[in-house]
């Protein structure tokens, strides 16, 4: 009588290649993940200045000059954001936003926002200023 053994599980040489497989994975996928945390810390700025953003483009519309009021820099300095505290905005003659981060992924960088004039009218918004360009939003590359 042929008695066969069955084997069952797997062996060390096939759990070890699959660990490999995973850290090769981890390696790829842990920059990626960094820089899409980023993009989206900096994108937080970026939607918390739209009220900015909007009151100097009334301004320049009304007056065709971009000369911030004093209600518009005063407003800037009130905003605050889960990554840049309450002063961490700004807004400069030209209608030039910038946004200081203290916490987060973008920690001690300051991204500058600032206006494109087009024909009596902002046409967009550029971002500038962060060390890593891929962390810039899309919505103003």
């Amino acid at each position: 009588m042929n008695t066969k053994k069955i084997q069952k599980g797997f062996t060390l040489i096939e759990l070890m290649i699959v660990v490999a497989i995973i850290a090769i994975l981890a390696a790829i996928a842990l920059p990626a993940y960094q820089d899409y945390v980023a993009r989206a810390q900096a994108t937080e700025s970026l939607s918390a200045t739209g009220g900015l953003q909007a009151d100097i483009a009334v301004e320049y519309s009304e007056t065709n000059a971009i000369a911030p009021a004093a209600e518009t820099i005063a407003e800037a300095t009130a905003l605050a954001g889960k990554y840049f505290p309450a002063g961490g905005a700004a807004v400069a003659a030209g209608g030039v936003i910038t946004v200081a981060f203290n916490s987060g992924a973008l920690s001690g960088q300051t991204m500058t926002i600032t206006p494109t004039l087009n024909s009596g009218q902002i046409s967009r918004w550029t971002c500038t200023g962060l060390t890593k360009t891929q962390h810039i939003p899309s919505g103003c590359r």
